[in-house]
């Protein structure tokens, strides 16, 4: 029996629609609380999926909550699963991001300083943010993660994902397969990219790092072909020691490091 041929179209039949996005693109969201970033990035552009890869301590979850308070800001809806941390967890930064005041330590905050930041306008505001947020706080499947973006995108217009982090959707397994296992949870979720209008940021881990920095994208846990199949990676770390010894740099402050992008 003779192979099927192989599914092919001329150049003629993919010209109109090519030249149609480049003249019209699908817009990207752009944040206006982050200016620096969104104009080196083109903000977060659909179809495409990011990996947001820092040491453990570096605020990455804050990151993703400053993001997201931006997002409400400009009643972008978006989806948000923080396993890691649980969903109060992450609403909480986001509070505290909303008031610029830092309530994520676990301390006790006077009656009179909440009431100051979170008046009843903040809370209603807060209410009717376009933030959908997910239920899991436990490990749970790839399988079941692409079935609540495909609903969030087509019932509520989601446009960007949070997704934090990647180990909670892999299937437990050997640590000689493990690295197999992140391969195809990336793969699906890139493809899932390919045909759907979101954006996704998945957190991710670094292997060992030499003073808790991640300075290259292979520095990033796991095989090369997460970093290869991915449109974008962003590498999060404090600043350099040098940098804050000249005063150059504070230790609060944070860089973003633009390791890979695909932009036109």
């Amino acid at each position: 029996m003779a192979d099927q041929i192989t599914k092919y179209e001329h150049v003629s039949d993919a010209l109109g629609n090519s030249i149609a996005e480049i003249l019209r693109p699908e817009p990207s969201v752009r944040m206006h609380d982050f200016p620096n970033f969104s104009h080196l990035t083109g903000g977060f552009r659909p179809k495409e999926f990011t990996i947001l890869c820092g040491a453990t301590g570096t605020g990455k979850t804050t990151l993703l909550a400053n993001w997201s308070n931006s997002l409400i800001s400009q009643e972008v809806p978006h989806f948000v699963a923080s396993v890691e941390t649980g969903r109060h967890d992450f609403v909480r930064r986001i509070i505290s991001a909303r008031v610029r005041r830092d309530w994520n330590t676990g301390d006790v905050i006077p009656l009179d300083e909440v009431k100051s930041g979170l008046n009843e306008l903040e809370i209603e505001r807060l209410k009717r943010a376009r933030l959908y947020l997910s239920l899991y706080e436990n490990r749970f499947t790839i399988k079941q993660l692409l079935v609540d973006l495909n609903y969030m995108v087509e019932t509520h217009g989601v446009k960007v994902a949070f997704i934090d982090n990647l180990n909670f959707f892999m299937e437990v397994t050997s640590e000689q397969n493990a690295v197999v296992e992140m391969d195809r949870v990336i793969h699906e979720l890139i493809m899932f990219c390919k045909r759907t209008p979101i954006h996704i940021v998945m957190v991710m881990h670094p292997k060992k790092t030499i003073n808790g920095r991640v300075e290259s994208e292979f520095d990033i846990k796991g095989s090369s072909t997460s970093v290869q199949e991915a449109q974008n990676c962003l590498l999060f770390n404090r600043p350099k020691e040098d940098l804050i010894d000249q005063g150059i740099a504070d230790p609060s402050d944070r860089e973003i490091f633009v390791a890979k992008m695909r932009r036109r």
